[in-house]
């Protein structure tokens, strides 16, 4: 089966029964001025405020600024800063209760998943009926854990990745293998107990990471990373490359060579003919690598068509989208991977993350990272035109750049590209905009006038929707406030 028809059987499975819930929240429950359907104005938000907290209060904080009208819970995470708890003694998992019928075939136990911060609290059961009472759509937010608690291992460590010298991952830039059937099932049996057990709007389900050439290279929002911990090597991706014709022994050489490659790029060592000659010559020699990393890639599409058929199996309504890592927007190599076009038939929406006053940062770090292996040839400065160039970018110099952040037409640029990408597709694209991601001190920071133009941005762009991003629980007031005010301005609320 090629890679587009098994995208396309994502769009399959509908007509199954609803079981589980009375019915789902499918169709808007407020109208915008005029009497239109309204845009979805979403709002992501940790677990620990909605236990907390007085949830009347929450809710019509975010309805009263900023017109949200859907809330996107982490109601799965193994990570601190997503869950909204100190790390020390940190466990995670599912904020809901897990219905254990759904994960017969994983090596999961309960206690692997089910979160103990907050006690028996059902998280999913308390806010649902509140935040529908103040006309607000519940997702669950499922954006992959990167990192591995001690706490939750050894059961969870087997689902985690290898690396190509044959150790096991346990975080960033590793994680949970897509080709494991234990997370396949964990993952599929995650989603199926959402929709079935609950009344939720739909399901928003992410990855922060790419695959292990862009790894090997550097060429991330988080420069310095081992480049010995390029994944995934697995029995089951050996066994996956193996069906396609790749020789998984070839492929582990070439990252061999191209980890030796950028230890000495790292330490100054210039090849003879050049960086970027000597990294061609590399991909000459083991052609197998390219296919290494195309079969990750492919492979993270092809869960993601999994989920949505899962999701529409159960319920056609529900809306099932994706999130996708900004490091998207900073490397034209996982641009290439992450073409949103191939995933147009298995979505309902998308969701690039572009938070533009943290991006200027997070692009130096991006260049410092591509300046120490493929770009060796160039100055930082150098490298900063050209990625410039190939991302139809200009931003501030590389000097200025962090304390500059990005402007708000990279929110409309963005927006639009993602908006052509899936042109012909029902798809649509809500961007998620900086409002307060933390940055460093040194660095842009948010302000009311400066979140007001980055959502006109996104829409003069194209979006169908915004996602006011990343957490509420960061938010200044006076920032999501600036956020409703565009709103208002546009007429969308």
């Amino acid at each position: 089966m090629n890679r587009r028809k098994f995208i396309k059987l994502g769009v399959l499975g509908a007509g199954a029964t609803f079981a589980g819930a009375e019915s789902p929240q499918s169709e808007p429950v407020t109208t915008s001025p005029g009497g239109k359907p309204p845009v979805t104005v979403a709002m992501p938000i940790s677990v620990a405020p909605l236990a907390q907290r007085d949830l009347d209060v929450v809710f019509d904080d975010m309805r009263t600024r900023a017109g949200v009208n859907a809330l996107f819970i982490f109601s799965y995470t193994h990570e601190p800063h997503r869950a909204g708890v100190a790390p020390a003694g940190f466990h995670g998992g599912n904020y809901a209760r897990p219905h254990m019928q759904f994960y017969k075939n994983t090596p999961l136990t309960l206690a692997d998943m089910r979160a103990p911060e907050f006690g028996d609290m059902d998280a999913l059961e308390r806010v649902i009926p509140i935040a529908r009472k103040h006309g607000i759509r519940t997702f669950c937010f499922l954006l992959e854990d990167n990192s591995l608690p001690s706490a939750v291992q050894p059961n969870w460590k087997a689902l985690y990745e290898v690396d190509h010298h044959g150790r096991r991952t346990e975080g960033h830039p590793g994680g949970p293998c897509f080709n494991n059937p234990g997370y396949q099932n964990f993952t599929l049996g995650l989603v199926e107990d959402y929709a079935r057990s609950y009344d939720i709007g739909g399901i928003m389900w992410g990855s922060e990471r790419q695959g292990g050439l862009l790894n090997t290279l550097g060429l991330s929002q988080s420069n310095g990373q081992d480049p010995g911990r390029t994944t995934c090597f697995c029995e089951f991706c050996r066994k996956k490359g193996g069906d396609r014709g790749i020789d998984a022994e070839r492929a582990r050489q070439g990252f061999d060579a191209v980890e030796t490659f950028v230890r000495n790029s790292r330490a100054g060592q210039r090849p003879r003919d050049g960086y970027f000659t000597e990294f061609w010559r590399l991909l000459l020699k083991y052609p197998e690598v390219l296919a290494w990393e195309n079969l990750w890639a492919t492979s993270r599409h092809e869960l993601q068509a999994a989920i949505h058929r899962k999701v529409k199996s159960v319920n056609p309504a529900l809306q099932v989208g994706w999130h996708v890592w900004q490091n998207v927007s900073f490397s034209p190599f996982q641009r290439a991977e992450e073409n949103l076009a191939e995933l147009a038939d298995c979505s309902d929406f998308i969701r690039p993350a572009l938070y533009n006053n943290v991006a200027g940062g997070r692009f130096k770090s991006f260049v410092k990272g591509a300046q120490e292996s493929i770009y060796g040839d160039l100055s930082p400065e150098a490298t900063l035109e050209v990625l410039g160039r190939e991302l139809n970018y200009n931003e501030a110099p590389l000097d200025k750049l962090a304390a500059a952040g990005f402007s708000a037409d990279y929110v409309g640029r963005e927006t639009h590209r993602a908006v052509e990408s899936v042109a012909g597709h029902p798809v649509q694209i809500w961007p998620g905009v900086d409002i307060d991601v933390p940055v460093k001190a040194d660095e842009s920071h948010c302000t009311p006038e400066g979140v007001a133009k980055a959502v006109k941005a996104a829409f003069k762009g194209g979006a169908g929707g915004i996602i006011l991003s990343r957490n509420y629980t960061e938010m200044q007031p006076e920032n999501l406030s600036g956020a409703g005010r565009a709103l208002r301005e546009l007429g969308l609320i």
